[in-house]
């Protein structure tokens, strides 16, 4: 009898070693999304056609924000300029401009928080060095120091071929379809926003008109869409917005 139980009790201890082997290997442990997510089924951010871009200022620099288009070693980095007769670090502009569809065509449009506007030849603007606190919810100052040209409490620019470069302070709340309108785009169009590292949405009219994007604390810009179809209406380290053209 005893033979029989010690005989039963080995066979039962095979059989659940050889099933858990199984169950490791038909689910293995693994980070990536599951088959049919959003997340799986999008194309490599290259394969989309490219069209013409909203850029997030704070999202260029600021150092908070996810890597992807950028690592830590390739960031634009702060250099020290002469301004207002003191040594002050600040970020040269063009790695803005040039994430640009069109790189910054014709005169560059600066409209300030207070509504004044002015304009610059593309030479001058891309000459200019942005001025930060990302923590601060103060706006950005730009500055020229071959030419001189300055530009205090920066809300955004539009270029002549009606690309945007729009600032996003940390505790600011920007309504996406107000955001749309003001740098003269058109509403109900289906956009994509695009994070830092390199993950997008389809933004469709109906996500836009409530979603908002939101300056953190940090300084880093999120999307809130509550709206939205994919991703739980959420994109953290928004970095530019383009119309959807397939």
């Amino acid at each position: 009898m005893k033979e029989k139980l010690l005989l039963f009790l080995s066979m039962s201890m095979l059989l659940f070693v050889f099933a858990a082997c199984h169950s490791a290997v038909d689910s293995p442990e693994t980070d990536e999304p599951p088959k049919g997510s959003y997340k799986r089924d999008m194309k490599p951010l290259e394969e989309l056609i490219p069209a013409e871009r909203i850029i997030i200022l704070q999202s260029v620099f600021n150092p908070n924000t996810r890597e992807g288009f950028y690592t830590r070693e390739t960031r634009p980095a702060a250099v020290e300029i002469g301004y207002n007769g003191t040594r002050v670090e600040a970020y040269p502009i063009s790695p803005a401009i040039e994430l640009l569809h069109k790189g910054g065509a014709g005169t560059f449009t600066v409209t300030k928080t207070d509504g004044g506007k002015a304009e610059f030849s593309p030479e001058d603007f891309r000459g200019m060095y942005v001025m930060f606190d990302f923590k601060a919810g103060t706006p950005p100052s730009l500055y020229n120091p071959a030419t001189g040209s300055a530009v205090t409490d920066f809300a955004y620019a539009v270029t002549g071929g009606g690309e945007a470069i729009y600032s996003v302070v940390g505790g600011s709340y920007h309504n996406i379809n107000e955001l749309l309108a003001k740098v003269g785009w058109k509403t109900g169009v289906t956009y994509r926003l695009v994070s830092t590292d390199r993950f997008y949405v389809p933004a469709e009219p109906e996500a836009t008109a409530t979603g908002e994007l939101r300056g953190g604390l940090s300084g880093v810009v999120n999307g809130s869409l509550p709206d939205m179809k994919v991703a739980s209406g959420k994109i953290n380290d928004v970095l530019y917005i383009e119309p959807i053209l397939e």
